[in-house]
């Protein structure tokens, strides 16, 4: 037989609310604004350099998100990898230095 004593009813909502309590304290903590208190990584949304991106070669610099998408999709389906990034000139498209003859070929062409 199992009995159950009063302080065992206290227990847990005590315990429960005491959890919930730590939850938000951690959330407040991970997700503050304050310098240096949080975790959680912030995106910067500033055009970077053009030449802020290593390896990679700028082949072209549109005005608009639309035209480098459809600049990055005509090389990728000629096999030439290649992505896009906004910089301070617009949006940029970028390629590896061994495709980057081919790219500025194909987009000399089209």
């Amino acid at each position: 037989m199992v009995s159950v004593f009063a302080d065992q009813y206290f227990v847990f909502p005590v315990l429960a609310i005491a959890l919930a309590g730590l939850m938000v304290l951690l959330c407040r903590w991970a997700f503050s604004k304050a310098k240096g208190g949080s975790l959680v990584r912030r995106v910067d949304d500033r055009p970077a350099e053009r030449d802020a991106f290593g390896l990679l070669s700028d082949v072209r610099t549109v005005r608009t998100y639309n035209e480098a998408r459809v600049t990055v999709s005509t090389l990728k389906d000629f096999g030439i990898k290649a992505t896009a990034a906004r910089t301070k000139d617009g949006w940029t498209v970028y390629v590896w230095p061994q495709d980057e003859a081919a790219a500025r070929g194909l987009l000399d062409a089209s």
